[in-house]
């Protein structure tokens, strides 16, 4: 390992003797030796309990150990309840996303459908086709001149109030 002070040391700004008079041998970069002795062992010793508790403090003990447990067991409950509840609303939302796709895909093919049967019905509805349908299938005829017949409303009109005052 260099030390920052090595770069200083190395860094030659005049000439070849600077650098040898700065080269220091009795410091060195290197990791101290680590000389281990002689280490005491540590051993493991027993102190047995030569107090006796009372009956009370014994009953007291074995309630705080409960109480203790009683704890443990609650936090581990909700713990996996809060786990089982993430794991449930997971489960909900890639239903309802696969609910979604799915209608999306119905709502494409539907649209798909759509464009189909509008352009069916424009192509149906054109007037040549309704022309050629009422000739061809329902017998009708074009109209020709000598077919049509023009009226004056004028004269239908005061025909019609001759007509009345006759009645009258």
């Amino acid at each position: 390992m260099v030390n920052t002070n090595d770069f200083r040391r190395y860094s030659y700004t005049y000439d070849a003797a600077y650098a040898v008079d700065a080269f220091n041998q009795t410091r060195s970069s290197a990791a101290p030796d680590v000389r281990r002795g002689k280490e005491k062992k540590r051993k493991l010793t027993l102190s047995p309990n030569t107090k006796l508790k009372s009956r009370e403090e014994v009953k007291a003990d074995e309630k705080r150990s409960f109480l203790q447990a009683v704890k443990i067991c609650v936090v581990t409950v909700l713990a996996a309840s809060m786990l089982l509840g993430v794991l449930f609303t997971y489960v909900q939302k890639n239903e309802l996303t696969k609910s979604i796709a799915s209608i999306k895909k119905d709502i494409s093919a539907a649209q798909s459908e759509n464009v189909s049967l509008n352009s069916e019905l424009e192509a149906l509805v054109s007037v040549s086709q309704i022309d050629s349908y009422a000739v061809e299938k329902l017998g009708m005829t074009r109209v020709q001149d000598n077919n049509v017949k023009y009226i004056d409303s004028a004269e239908y009109d005061a025909a019609q109030s001759v007509q009345n005052s006759d009645t009258e």
